[in-house]
């Protein structure tokens, strides 16, 4: 029933999966790329590559209105940013790029620049002019802060240092400078320095150049270029300011950008794109607030992509659905079952009770009809079922009966043909069905299937093993212990129990277990050991007292509680002799068994172990208390000479 309740469980599971991994067709893959330069106007590449210093491929998105420029194309976080160390622009870092740019946005940054300069006004027109400083007619004295072979933003240093001024740059020798004030004297400069408390900056001399650029029709403002360190979100009001500024500039000089944005929305929207749609109108808005065209579009693009929303709620829903309606009717499959399960197994139980009370009856009434009648009723048990119940009902009289009524039960069992039930089942692959035939053979004394009994004495199975153990010694009159000559698995000690029990209940001969003392088996030997300690086969005292040279431990340690359980004065040197060469636990047996030879020769021997251990010390107490000669007496005056805390 388990086994059927896990297949069950394992279908539901794979029921509840299978709508869950379809995900639609498969849409365009988001794109990683490492942001090294931001702007709120069209610049050119080339601008952007010296601004840096990267001779790597550069790239342009417009996103939420500037103009970003990116290096690098990965397809996943973590590869690009594992490649951000190798980019030499300061505060660079990782930005996704959403599908729908990548495929609205397929020109090159330069066909981008192209087509916005052909819809802008007549290119900018520069010129530079000197204003003489005090005392100099080209240079002045400035305090510079910082300096970098790339590009750096000024505000970086602006926020970093808490600066109150605007930080200036300009490039000499290959590095940018970044500078603050304007002083007429080094001395000016210095005092200036002082009073910021910049431990390293210092004073420089720098050109007085400005550039002043004009137009035809009105006054451009360059916007600050910014590095990636620098959010969409500004930090500070006077960076949302600048940020306001050069967006107001990047519409006044880009005036048809807005018609591109709506042309390219308006594409995408009939495409049915509305994301990229919606980024685009978004541009567009930016580029003209004042236009409510775009954000109409946007209103009604957020609630068609709310209405598709809801629809795959909806359609989620519905599969949530389904999966609870499904689970419900596998639970209740699975109920079903455990309760057909559960009545037929109590039924069963029902009519295997009634079995057995109407065996019982009929049991007794034969064992108790002096008139010997025919056992009819017991006899229709024609069924295996049927038949191991009246099996096991004889078993169990039969183990608690003896004498005439248990020979009538071994005839009846033999006249209803159970002893071949018996036999079936230790030719069963199955062990325990095997080990429950060799039990019931050697119970009623079963004698025909000995050599498949003497196969199982070995086997790996340590039940199956122990029952040919008991059932060879049940059925083999002429040798019942001869299994230990064929015995290589290891002879535990719950099966030696269960083997001296069979012993004591069958009052089964007891052979002379000296034949087993020398066998390659070694817990062969621990059990012989133990039996002619149980049995008291003093003749064996000689081969025990040899077995204290044995190898294994165990060996040692119970011919040392034999030889004090034997009594046999005779063996008292070879104990002395031994205890030296004991280890602690030896030592300790040996004192043992002295102390169930309470000898007067012993006294000496015993007095000289006072001193090594409190554990030796209390044995060797103990066997001396047990010498009448010596007693406690005698142990009071050795402490009396000895001292002893």
């Amino acid at each position: 029933m388990r086994k059927l309740l896990r297949v069950f469980i394992a279908f539901f599971l794979l029921f509840m999966w299978m709508p869950t991994t379809y995900s639609g067709p498969q849409q365009a893959k988001d794109v990683y790329k490492i942001q090294v330069a931001s702007y709120a106007k069209q610049v050119s590449i080339e601008r952007v590559q010296g601004d840096t210093g990267l001779d790597q491929t550069i790239t342009m998105h417009i996103i939420g209105g500037r103009y970003k420029f990116f290096v690098g194309h990965y397809d996943t976080w973590a590869a690009a940013n594992a490649d951000v160390a190798r980019v030499p622009v300061q505060g660079a870092y990782v930005v996704k790029i959403p599908a729908q740019l990548i495929d609205t946005q397929q020109q090159p940054a330069r066909q981008e620049e192209e087509r916005v300069a052909e819809t802008t006004q007549p290119p900018v027109e520069t010129e530079t002019t000197t204003r003489p400083a005090a005392g100099q007619d080209e240079m002045t004295y400035r305090i510079q802060v910082a300096a970098s072979r790339t590009f750096i933003r000024p505000e970086y240093f602006h926020d970093k240092l808490g600066l109150t001024e605007d930080v200036d740059y300009f490039r000499k020798d290959g590095f940018y400078k970044y500078v603050i004030g304007d002083y007429p004297s080094m001395q000016a400069g210095e005092q200036a320095l002082a009073q910021l408390g910049l431990s390293d900056a210092y004073v420089i001399q720098a050109p007085i150049e400005r550039q002043v650029t004009r137009q035809p029709a009105e006054e451009q403002t360059q916007a600050p270029v910014e590095t990636a360190t620098q959010r969409e979100q500004p930090a500070t009001g006077q960076v949302e300011d600048s940020t306001r500024q050069a967006t107001e500039a990047s519409r006044a000089i880009l005036p048809n950008t807005y018609e591109d944005r709506i042309r390219l929305a308006d594409s995408a929207y009939l495409e049915k794109d509305y994301r990229g749609a919606r980024v685009l109108y978004n541009e567009a808005r930016v580029l003209k607030p004042q236009e409510s065209y775009p954000r109409s579009r946007i209103r009604e693009i957020d609630d068609l992509l709310m209405e598709r929303g809801s629809r795959a709620i909806l359609k989620g829903g519905r599969t949530l659905w389904y999966g609870i309606i499904a689970f419900v009717v596998i639970m209740f499959i699975v109920l079903v079952i455990v309760l057909i399960l559960r009545t037929r197994r109590h039924k069963r139980e029902q009519v295997d009770e009634s079995t057995r009370d109407q065996y019982q009856d009929a049991m007794s009434e034969y064992l108790f009809d002096e008139s010997g009648g025919d056992p009819t009723e017991l006899r229709q048990a024609n069924t295996e079922k049927k038949k191991q119940i009246l099996i096991d009902e004889i078993m169990q009289l039969y183990a608690n009966l003896s004498g005439e009524i248990s020979n009538k039960l071994r005839e009846l069992y033999l006249d209803l043909d159970l002893d071949n039930e018996s036999v079936k089942k230790t030719q069963s692959p199955q062990w325990h069905v095997r080990a429950k035939g060799f039990r019931e053979l050697a119970q009623m004394n079963i004698r025909t299937v000995n050599d498949e009994i003497e196969r199982c004495l070995n086997s790996d199975n340590d039940v199956l093993r122990m029952e040919a153990q008991l059932a060879m010694v049940r059925l083999n009159y002429e040798n019942p212990f001869g299994f230990l000559d064929k015995l290589d698995k290891p002879f535990t000690a719950w099966e030696q129990l269960h083997v001296y029990e069979m012993i004591q209940r069958h009052q089964i001969p007891v052979p002379d277990f000296r034949k087993w003392l020398n066998s390659r088996n070694e817990t062969v030997i621990v059990f012989c050991i133990r039996m002619v300690r149980a049995f008291k086969q003093v003749e064996a005292v000689k081969q025990v007292a040899e077995l204290m040279n044995h190898r294994n431990a165990d060996v040692k340690h119970e011919a040392i509680i034999t030889l004090g359980e034997l009594d046999v004065i005779e063996v008292l040197p070879e104990l002395k002799g031994r205890f030296p060469q004991e280890d602690h636990t030896g030592k300790i047996l040996i004192l043992q068994a002295m102390a169930k030879m309470p000898e007067e020769e012993n006294i000496d021997f015993l007095t000289s172990v006072l001193e090594p251990s409190n554990e030796l010390r209390l044995e060797a107490a103990d066997a001396l208390s047990r010498i009448e000669s010596f007693g406690v007496r005698g142990i009071e005056n050795v402490q009396m000479t000895i001292y002893k805390p």
